[in-house]
């Protein structure tokens, strides 16, 4: 499948049905603390909440290299809309990060890295919570240790029965 991009794709341009049944969604957009949607270039919105729950992710591993997830607090995890619509629409597992996450626009790093790493691991057959472990562990490793990296170490990986 070739990649969605945002825009063409937009809140207005998208069929949901074209991201159903997929083994593995890598969604690299903009993210705000509290909002209901995801973002592309030029802030044009290209998904939401409403949206991904419509879209069936039986199945489905969701890797987000966007922006507030999930908000980490004394108290535990504070989901954003967007992770509850993911698990609303069956995902089997969605890894992302807390707060605003680093990457670079030519160069694997931060988020993708991780992305990186964890799908090789996908490929490899484990199973997601497994393949997150690995990744993660290939990403204190590599020789980039900086923001990008320190923050990308503070992704999680949900699935199963209890997700926060």
């Amino acid at each position: 499948m070739e990649p969605l991009l945002s825009p063409p794709w937009t809140l207005v341009s998208l069929v949901p049905g074209r991201l159903a049944r997929a083994d593995l969604l890598y969604i690299k957009l903009h993210g705000l603390p509290g909002q209901p949607f995801w973002y592309g270039d030029d802030w044009i919105t290209a998904l939401s909440a409403e949206m991904v729950r419509e879209i069936d992710l039986t199945e489905c591993t969701v890797f987000v290299a966007n922006c507030h997830l999930f908000e980490q607090r004394a108290d535990g995890i504070q989901p954003s809309p967007m992770l509850e619509a993911l698990r609303d629409g069956g995902a089997r597992a969605v890894v992302g990060g807390p707060g605003e996450n680093y990457a670079k626009s030519r160069k694997v790093h931060g988020a993708d890295l991780l992305g990186c790493y964890f799908r090789r691991a996908m490929v490899l057959g484990f199973v997601p919570g497994f393949a997150f472990r690995v990744a993660r562990g290939a990403l204190a490793l590599s020789r980039y240790q900086d923001l990008a990296t320190a923050d990308t170490l503070a992704f999680r990986c949900f699935e199963g029965e209890v997700w926060w």
